[in-house]
């Protein structure tokens, strides 16, 4: 999970703040202190001398300290050309060892709001609050905004099949506050029946037809605690224990993943690496799914300018995979679930599943050899895109036989950029499917 926080730095650096917050009071009586102040913001640090360095301006000033820090070590990253430890990486990767979640193998729906503007709706979207988009630096990317109220997506599907996948990232960026509740965030997907799947009794009623639904009361100090239930024809017909998650805390705040597996009416919800549901009976057979929701709720305390839920990168597949027979009985299998940070060939923590499946199948067939081949969406030029799909290629290569000990002599890699499309990349949907990785048997 990437923060979208400098809270890290606090904990070990709280001396260093008092120790900067004694130097801001000590700098203001010398005349050589403006260019200071103007680093820290001019205004704030001459409200809190005029106040005394009282506590409510040292919290501000301490956050514009920090500011002064980041900026000056991401200049410093940017100079010697580092980013993020690999060995950090790694970590974040092997933490995922027990995460077993396949996405589907077709692509149904797609969004990560980048065609659409910030401060609006998103298209197609549909809502009974003030929801918009925002932009965001890190992790870089346009982000739906949950107000109170609840959202339906812009899926204009008529039924996710049998068996699917579906797959978001979300950002609870609140604060926590003594003697308050954090605002709970409810999702799930329902069956919108004969009817249009954004119709507007929908966002009063989803649970007309079919549906199952979460319910995340959160905690960032206590164990948080999460429900599920099943309704048809808007009677409950299944409700889960209330169930605590006790590591929940640290995804506050931070970028977590979220991926529902459907397979007839068996049912799996994991939270980053964290498996929280497997039930077998949890989907109702009959009606079948065709939209998700999202919504939140304010509580005392916390109104709609105080915190900001945040989802993006949602994703619905449909199918269930067998890597082993598609690749050592047919010969290829083509993979969207393999996942890289933007314009990188960091691959990500969530596609470690995939790859075990992989790696698996190679290690009971040692005499077969494989050629990698990544492939992009349209996005950026031909010659970027032909280079970063090489290097994709080669990084799932080293995974393959760093993690699962695959021989280097089994696996050849090569990429084809952007010019081997198999969907359209004037949709989201049509580029997530382009961004795959291919394995062929040679």
């Amino acid at each position: 999970m990437k923060t979208i926080r400098s809270n890290e730095r606090k904990q070990s650096g709280g001396y260093r703040k008092s120790i900067m917050t004694l130097l801001v009071v000590s700098l203001c009586s010398f005349a050589g202190n403006a260019q200071f102040l103007k680093r820290l913001g001019k205004n704030v640090a001459e409200r809190a001398v005029e106040r005394g360095a009282n506590k409510a301006a040292d919290k501000v000033v301490d956050k514009q300290i920090d500011k002064a820090f980041e900026e000056k070590e991401k200049a410093e990253k940017e100079k010697s050309g580092t980013t993020e430890a690999p060995e950090e990486k790694q970590e974040q990767i092997a933490s995922y060892s027990k995460f077993d979640f396949i996405p589907g193998e077709q692509v149904l729906y797609a969004e990560d709001f980048v065609q659409d503007n910030i401060g609006e709706l998103p298209l197609n979207w549909n809502s009974n609050a003030n929801g918009t988009l925002v932009g965001i630096e890190s992790p870089k990317g346009n982000w739906l905004k949950l107000s109170k109220g609840k959202y339906l997506s812009g899926s204009k599907l008529k039924t996710f099949g049998n068996d699917y996948t579906i797959e978001w990232d979300m950002i609870l960026n609140v604060v926590s506050k003594s003697g308050y509740y954090l605002p709970p965030v409810s999702f799930g997907a329902f069956s919108s029946g004969t009817d249009s799947n954004d119709d507007n009794k929908f966002l009063n009623d989803h649970r007309r037809v079919n549906s199952f639904e979460f319910k995340i009361d959160p905690n960032e100090k206590l164990n948080t605690a999460i429900e599920m239930r099943s309704y048809s024809d808007r009677k409950e017909v299944f409700r889960s224990d209330r169930k605590t998650l006790s590591g929940f805390g640290k995804t506050i705040r931070k970028v977590a993943h979220y991926a529902l597996s459907i397979q007839g009416s068996r049912l799996r919800l994991w939270i980053d690496e964290t498996k929280v549901f497997d039930v077998p009976k949890a989907v109702n057979p009959g009606a079948t799914i065709n939209q998700l929701f999202f919504a939140t709720e304010t509580t005392g305390g916390y109104d709609d300018e105080n915190y900001s839920y945040l989802i993006s990168n949602i994703k619905v597949a449909s199918g269930k995979p067998d890597t082993r027979s598609k690749l050592i009985t047919e010969g290829k299998f083509v993979t969207s679930g393999i996942l890289f940070d933007v314009n990188s060939d960091q691959i990500k923590p969530q596609s470690y599943a995939v790859l075990k499946e992989i790696g698996d199948a190679l290690a009971t067939n040692p005499d077969v050899k494989i050629k990698i081949i990544g492939h992009t969406d349209s996005d950026g030029s031909a010659a970027s895109n032909l280079a970063l799909s090489k290097k994709r290629a080669g990084s799932v290569k080293k995974f393959l036989n760093t993690t699962f000990s695959i021989k280097d002599d089994r696996m050849e890699t090569d990429g084809k950029g952007l010019t081997v499309p198999i969907a359209d990349n004037k949709t989201p949907a049509g580029k997530a499917s382009n961004r795959r990785v291919e394995f062929v048997k040679l």
